[in-house]
């Protein structure tokens, strides 16, 4: 039996649909690469600023910074400026690290927790993405793995020493520490459909 044209219209509605939904996505995600890529290029052009000044001369950092500040100050006051680029080159992950964990910045890389140490400061410094975005790579990881990561204060390697699924109530992984460490925060399971349960957590600790 031959379909009728109202089965027939909503068959192709649906398709529609989808086929709209589909590019949508795409859009997004190129657009969030393109965003990932440009918060890379404006942290090295801060970074190479930085380094050419002196302590007592001014930096020219991006049009909406009026005039610069002792690095670490620049790492924790501004949105525009990444104030870190996080690199696992055994995993082909990099990603630039800005100042809060807002869902366009979680997107558009990782974002660093607030209440946690700042980049290569001290103490444990904590690090966020999605799950299925750009730290879905994080499920390759392994103890031993190496990581860097850039601020304008510097850059340091970390080795991967523990990797751990908690809950999302345990923010032990997130206490202050007198090593000098990295904890990157995902959600758990990796391949879930809807709010994954569980956190997975991957700490590294400063290579001397």
């Amino acid at each position: 039996m031959s379909a009728g044209p109202g089965r027939l219209f909503l068959e192709l509605a649906c398709w529609g649909v989808g086929l709209l939904l589909i590019a949508v996505y795409f859009g997004a995600t190129i657009g969030f690469e393109n965003e990932r890529r440009e918060g890379i290029e404006v942290f090295a052009r801060a970074q190479a600023a930085a380094e050419s000044t002196s302590e007592a001369e001014l930096v020219v950092l991006p049009q909406d910074v009026d005039r610069a500040e002792p690095p670490r100050e620049l790492d924790a006051k501004l949105d525009s400026l990444p104030v870190a680029v996080l690199r696992m080159p055994g995993l082909g992950l990099e990603v630039p690290v800005f100042s809060d964990i807002s869902e366009r910045n979680l997107s558009r890389g990782a974002g660093w927790i607030p209440g946690t140490a700042l980049p290569n400061d001290g103490g444990n410094m904590a690090i966020a993405a999605h799950r299925d975005q750009y730290f879905r790579a994080l499920k390759d990881a392994a103890v031993g793995d190496l990581l860097e990561l850039e601020s304008l204060s510097g850059q340091r390697a970390y080795k991967v020493t523990s990797i751990t699924i908690v809950q999302p109530e345990e923010l032990w992984p997130l206490d202050a520490s007198d090593m000098n460490t990295v904890t990157l925060v995902t959600c758990y399971p990796f391949y879930f459909i809807g709010s994954a349960p569980q956190r997975y957590i991957v700490q590294a600790v400063a290579v001397n």
